[in-house]
């Protein structure tokens, strides 16, 4: 019985969370900014320093979700960059 009513709550939450999820639209040759945390890069992060790092052009798309990327010198980076730790740059 109990198993059931949490089986149902679970249900509505997830229906609750997918009607507010906006999927992100990212393809190639757009313009994309990348996580600081993800890509590890320099010491650790002070409470006023960005999030985000210089735009990059999406290259190609190797999975649904999952991207190569190059910067403006038209170098590839060495490795794929998933979707969650990228954001859409508006110019």
């Amino acid at each position: 019985m109990a198993s059931l009513k949490i089986a149902a709550y679970h249900q509505r939450i997830a229906r609750h969370y997918n009607q507010k999820v906006k999927p992100q639209c990212i393809s190639v040759k757009n313009l994309v900014l990348r996580s600081l945390e993800a890509a590890r890069k320099g010491p650790q992060r002070d409470k006023l320093s960005p999030l985000w790092e210089d735009p990059y052009m999406v290259a190609s798309m190797v999975k649904p979700g999952t991207f190569k990327l190059k910067d403006d010198d038209e170098k590839m980076l060495p490795r794929t960059w998933n979707i969650e730790n990228l954001r859409k740059y508006y110019q």
